[in-house]
């Protein structure tokens, strides 16, 4: 009673538990446990995707569509790095050439010589009278004439142009300069790809700019142009254009004392104007 006694007649109390403000979320131990998780996690995700980018780093892209083709300037071996992987369900080998100069030649190239680290034929002959199709231009001598493909590719002073153009200096600037050029269907302009007439299913290859270098892709599976073209863009390429497929012959050298072939040799031995795009090593090249 005399806990009541101490009241005045103008005061008031409310007996019962005393209301407590909820403690701020930072306080509790949950919300700390939350995010030391959250912030491993995020750690985690960045690590697996700086580990995929350094395996696959071909597929970023770059703005310019020149490059030189000697990758790396140094006194390591010259030889062509093989990578595998699928786009969009598309079995997918992409051929790196390292420290190699990129030209073109006629005729069959020479498993045997070992100064060549990769060959593809580059440019379609016509069944019919056995001539290139579109320009061509070996050594500075144009040797054929033509627009029937809008894509080409040129090589000047050992630097590589791979684009899509009706019209180009380069064919006069490879002539002049003793360099090398040819056409061939455009696959990808501008890292977008583009549609060609031809709607056959066949294995494909292609020359293309990959992360600023020029590199070789090919489809282990037969495509048609559209959904060759198409994993092409969604690799990251940003040019492309064809090189001859289905059984044409070709090699690279994933070292030097391997080769890694392709399509039938005696296929393109046919052929009277039978031309490749090679790589030969950059120590053994000729100035």
């Amino acid at each position: 009673m005399k806990y009541f006694d101490d009241m005045k007649d103008d005061e008031f109390r409310v007996i019962g538990q005393r209301n407590v403000l909820p403690k701020p979320f930072f306080r509790k131990k949950w919300f700390w446990i939350v995010m030391v998780l959250s912030l491993i996690a995020v750690a985690v995700v960045s690590l697996l995707t700086l580990k995929n980018f350094s395996k696959i780093n071909k597929a970023s892209m770059i703005s310019t569509s020149v490059v030189d083709s000697v990758v790396e300037k140094n006194n390591g071996p010259s030889a062509v790095l093989v990578w595998d992987t699928v786009i969009n369900d598309v079995p997918l080998r992409i051929l790196i050439p390292e420290n190699a100069h990129a030209e073109l030649m006629l005729g069959m190239p020479d498993t045997l010589d070992k100064s060549i680290v990769m060959a593809a034929q580059a440019a379609d002959i016509r069944a019919d009278n056995q001539k290139i199709v579109g320009a061509f231009v070996l050594k500075g001598e144009p040797i054929s004439w033509g627009k029937a493909k809008a894509g080409f590719c040129a090589i000047v002073e050992n630097r590589v142009y791979v684009g899509v153009a009706e019209n180009t200096s380069l064919f006069e600037e490879a002539t002049e300069k003793g360099g090398y050029f040819f056409r061939q269907y455009p696959l990808v302009s501008n890292g977008k790809m583009l549609d060609n007439k031809p709607k056959n299913k066949a294995i494909r290859h292609s020359l293309c700019e990959l992360d600023g270098r020029i590199v070789m892709v090919s489809s282990h599976t037969k495509e048609s142009f559209h959904d060759f073209a198409q994993a092409l863009e969604d690799l990251g390429v940003r040019q492309a254009i064809y090189l001859t497929g289905a059984q044409s012959f070709g090699f690279c050298r994933p070292s030097s004392d391997s080769l890694l072939t392709w399509g039938s040799y005696e296929a393109q031995t046919q052929f009277e104007n039978v031309n490749y795009i090679i790589w030969r090593a950059q120590s053994l090249t000729t100035p």
